[in-house]
């Protein structure tokens, strides 16, 4: 009788956090957010092992390996993409004198989909401001006709450039096929600001002002949703999450799909021209066609509310929940889009599991340590309530979080600008973030960790929910994986830039009673607990009283923008 209750209760938490995930509990199917129901077969593995986590060199094995094996559909969303070394398309260097860079084998797999005639789309849409930004690299193509193999000219591109010219033999290809050249094929870049504000400010600070930061690659029927971009230092030491959906995933594939090509419908084009980003005119009602568009695909109006409990269990029932939602600037259109943000939702879902009469605790990933007040607010309940249960957040420590400014040379430290001192004061600037965030969920019974690993940096980010699971010496560690009951995953840092400024997408999934004891669970418990190995709790750390006022300056520069 016991764990009937258990299992009854379980199942009414799944239906409130789903319903609260997707509206907040309303009434109305025009506010709730579409979801989709996912299987077991639903979820992949990166690494090749159901119990291990993915590394970021899994990441770019198994992406290259899908891209260049894939049959129909190729369909990338991300900040940027890595220009890589120069090195020729179409063929792979063996020599000893070549560098290897694993962004030269990406986009050596892009161009190698590009060049198979059975692929029918392929689609890349990248930030508009970061996609241009200029990347100095020394091509080495004839360096192994030299007498000294690290000799190269030092030229520039940029990630759109770089990135249309593996693109060429797919583009050359359709070009005869209107259906396919008047499909969104091709390279885009979405523009978040007004383009007249990009033209003032120089690279790279026209990015300050918010980005499209979604990071969404599908192949075929797969997807990959994480928060890595798609360069050198997130295919190898840059930590990061990764969830695989596999044979459509229950629809959630084909959704991303959609989501990428309606993006695609407003922004630009790429050709290679980049006047084409100052001539573009976006005016408020095409924005609002692209609000329209979104509002469709985001919202059903024909799906059943989730009841708060069911009677029995369905052998058929899905194992997890997936409700995708997106997050778009309110200086976009003025004014919130018309439908639930990402902001609400997942603070709606975190609502939900302080409200349910269940032993709850939360833990919270950012590789950029800036809670907003909004978000604090709801994570400190979870240690204000009773029951034991607490908030745990994770991020970059001193060593992992990227900031550290790059060595100079005697000459350079003699000369300081005001640029090189603010650079500089940006990682105490940091760790007074972390400070501040300490004092509160510290406060209220949480713990807040740095992650620090030698030869690594730090850009994981996500969500993770538990309800009674065991205490133990470490209750920051997720003890038993079938306690976990919610997790996101995406592209969003939630901080100020996340809620505020970027273009983001993440997705909440929400596990059924269904679904315990099923390897996502010990995977999606993995992810946390790895992390953990490697970071050391805050209360353990010194941190400085006295900083200056320059450092100062950077802490609320950094609130608002970080």
């Amino acid at each position: 009788a016991i764990d009937k209750d258990l299992t009854m209760a379980r199942r009414q938490l799944t239906r409130q956090l789903v319903r609260a995930a997707c509206g907040g509990g309303s009434s109305s199917p025009s506010q709730q957010l579409r979801r989709f129901a996912l299987h077991e077969h639903h979820f992949g593995n990166i690494s090749g092992s159901k119990h291990l986590s993915a590394t970021p060199s899994d990441f770019h094995s198994h992406l290259c390996q899908k891209i260049r094996h894939a049959q129909e559909r190729v369909i990338l969303a991300s900040l940027y993409i890595g220009v890589g070394s120069g090195s020729e398309l179409g063929e792979m260097s063996t020599s000893k004198d070549h560098h290897y860079c694993k962004e030269d084998e990406f986009l050596q797999s892009l161009y190698f989909a590009a060049s198979n005639e059975k692929i029918k789309q392929m689609q890349i849409i990248l930030d508009a401001n970061r996609a241009m930004r200029k990347v100095s690299f020394t091509n080495k193509r004839n360096a192994g006709q030299s007498h000294d193999s690290n000799q190269g000219s030092r030229l520039s591109t940029n990630s759109a450039d770089a990135v249309l010219s593996t693109l060429k033999p797919f583009l050359e290809r359709i070009e005869g096929d209107n259906h396919s050249k008047n499909s969104n094929n091709g390279l885009f870049l979405f523009p978040v600001n007004d383009q007249r504000l990009c033209t003032i400010l120089p690279s790279p600070l026209d990015e300050v002002a918010g980005v499209f930061h979604i990071k969404a690659y599908l192949v075929d029927d797969e997807l990959i949703l994480s928060g890595a971009n798609l360069s050198e230092e997130y295919f190898s030491n840059r930590l990061d999450r990764y969830m695989l959906f596999t044979d459509g995933g229950g629809g959630l594939v084909d959704f991303y799909a959609d989501l990428c090509d309606t993006l695609c419908s407003y922004a630009i084009k790429y050709d290679g021209q980049p006047s084409l980003l100052s001539t573009q005119s976006f005016d408020s009602t095409r924005k609002q066609q692209l609000e329209s568009s979104l509002a469709r695909l985001f919202v059903d109006e024909t799906q059943t509310i989730l009841p708060d409990a069911c009677s029995h269990s369905d052998a058929l029932d899905p194992v997890a929940y997936a409700i995708p939602t997106f997050q778009v600037p309110n200086s976009f259109l003025g004014r919130p889009f018309q439908f639930q943000s990402d902001n609400d939702a997942s603070r709606d879902l975190l609502l939900a599991a302080v409200e349910s009469e269940q032993n709850m605790s939360v833990r919270l990933s950012s590789a950029y340590l800036n809670l907003t007040p909004r978000l604090r607010s709801v994570l400190t309940m979870f240690g204000n309530k009773r029951g034991g249960g607490a908030p745990y957040v994770l991020t970059a420590g001193a060593m992992s979080h990227g900031f550290a400014p790059k060595k100079q040379t005697t000459s350079k430290q003699n000369n300081v600008g005001i640029v090189d001192k603010i650079k500089s004061s940006i990682p105490e600037a940091f760790l007074t973030l972390v400070k501040e965030a300490s004092q509160s969920i510290i406060a209220c019974g949480g713990k807040v960790l740095l992650y620090e690993r030698q030869g690594w940096t730090f850009h994981a980010k996500g969500v993770w929910i538990t309800a009674n699971d065991t205490n133990t010496s470490r209750q920051e560690l997720i003890n038993d994986p079938t306690s976990v009951v919610s997790t996101i995953i995406g592209s969003g840092n939630y901080g100020a830039r996340s809620e505020d400024l970027d273009v983001e997408s993440n997705c909440v999934i929400v596990f059924n009673e269904q679904s315990k004891g099923e390897p996502i669970q010990q995977s999606v418990a993995n992810d946390w607990n790895n992390m953990c190995e490697h970071s050391t709790v805050t209360e353990d750390l010194d941190f400085r009283d006295d900083v200056n006022n320059l450092t100062n300056i950077v802490v609320q520069f950094m609130k608002k923008f970080l």
